[in-house]
């Protein structure tokens, strides 16, 4: 008998998420689900099996790696359905998120020096510097759009300045990052916009290196001589930029709706402020913005949580659901920010794996400033609407949480 296919447009997956995924998770580890115009994909449902899949050789990023595999990949139709110029196409397909075994540990080698604990400790005092100014010109209004005066200004201006994009040109970088995740607006532009401009920049702190990101990709090479091409250091510069941009900015609202419809843990964590990174974990386990993992494909017959597939399919994990997984986490619906885990039993909300997200101690940091600035130096914070009449970018079950705007009093 064929597995059944699920579908994430149910009204049970808008109405209730957490609810229907935590049927789904008791009903399978891994379930088969669909979406209209595309292939069926398989979805991880539990956080161990999630694991364990994540850290699989024979679950790959890169369709082109399946042994005989032809047709596009998920990631191919949707930069198909963007009408991405052939020429922009090197600068995806070259992405660290896109490669596999030596490839992608060749890569990640080589990026590794630009996120060092060393320059993860040296941003704070600029986070905090930028956040406070953002919030003091937000409380001199009284109220306003967080999302737009806080939330993306903060993280836009911290990852643009740890790649070593001047100040006068970062305004010109988030318009074009705003166009990239906007549906709406012309990605082909604002992809060639932004990929030019790297390329002049790696041209500039070749002639003259800074104390930057850029700088360490263009001067990075390990001891066997290897370095970055030009193109992986461009490519890199997108993802980068994409990625501690947007899921940052959307995470902080999230977590502000979190908290603030959970009074008591603000209390607590205002009692003990020490809880604070506990606190971040937390709401990153409830307030992830992104649902669910990239893709990954079988390179051959497999069983992925004691359920055969086949080679070639797809399979992803929901983040929403694993993350509620009650196998690891007590009373997963709860808020719990003094929340403490067992090494190796945290929110899966980066990934797991060789691919887990390289800039995840960015996220934890930029996160821990904005709620310390905006609940812990701060006496009110309040929607000017209820919850109910926030307004999410994109309403599709399973979708990103990704608020469209975002009003509040300070």
């Amino acid at each position: 008998m064929a597995e059944p296919i699920v579908s994430l447009l149910n009204p049970e997956f808008e109405d209730d998420p957490i609810g229907a995924f935590a049927r789904l998770r008791e009903k399978s580890p891994l379930v088969r689900i669909g979406f209209p115009g595309g292939p069926p994909v398989w979805l991880i449902t539990r956080s161990e099996e999630f694991k364990a899949a994540w850290s699989d050789p024979r679950l790959v990023t890169n369709i082109s790696n399946v042994p005989g595999h032809q047709g596009p990949s998920i990631a191919d139709q949707a930069l198909t359905s963007l009408d991405v110029p052939g020429e922009l196409l090197r600068y995806f397909t070259s992405n660290l998120m896109l490669q596999d075994g030596r490839n992608h540990t060749r890569l990640r080698r080589l990026v590794a020096p630009a996120f060092t604990v060393r320059r993860m400790k040296a941003l704070r005092p600029r986070i905090e510097e930028i956040s406070t100014e953002l919030l003091d010109a937000f409380a001199e209004k009284g109220s306003g759009d967080l999302l737009k005066e806080y939330a993306t200004p903060l993280t836009g201006a911290v990852i643009c300045e740890l790649v070593g994009i001047d100040k006068a040109d970062q305004l010109q970088i988030r318009q074009w990052m705003d166009e990239y995740a906007n549906v709406d607006a012309d990605f082909a532009t604002s992809a060639r916009g932004l990929f030019a401009y790297a390329k002049d920049l790696i041209a500039r702190r070749r002639a003259e290196p800074k104390d930057d990101m850029i700088s360490t990709l263009v001067q990075t090479t390990d001891a066997d001589g290897d370095r970055l091409t030009e193109d992986e250091i461009i490519s890199m510069v997108g993802v980068l930029v994409n990625g501690g941009y947007h899921s940052t900015a959307h995470f902080i609202p999230n977590a502000v709706v979190t908290l603030l419809e959970n009074p008591d843990q603000v209390a607590l964590l205002r009692a003990r402020p020490e809880a604070l990174p506990h606190a971040i974990n937390e709401l990153m386990r409830i307030a992830n913005p992104i649902p669910s993992a990239g893709p990954r494909y079988a390179v051959e017959d497999m069983e992925v949580a004691g359920v055969s597939i086949c080679k070639g399919d797809a399979v992803t994990g929901s983040l929403q659901s694993v993350n509620y997984d009650p196998r690891v986490f007590s009373e997963p619906e709860q808020c719990n920010v003094a929340r403490e885990l067992k090494r190796g039993e945290g929110h899966l909300a980066f990934g797991a794996g060789p691919h887990r997200c390289i800039g995840a101690s960015l996220a934890e940091l930029e996160g821990e400033v904005a709620i310390d600035h905006l609940f812990l130096k701060r006496d009110t914070l309040e929607l000017t609407v209820s919850s109910r009449e926030l307004k999410f970018r994109e309403v599709i079950p399973g979708g990103a949480r990704l608020f469209s705007k975002f009003p509040v009093r300070l």
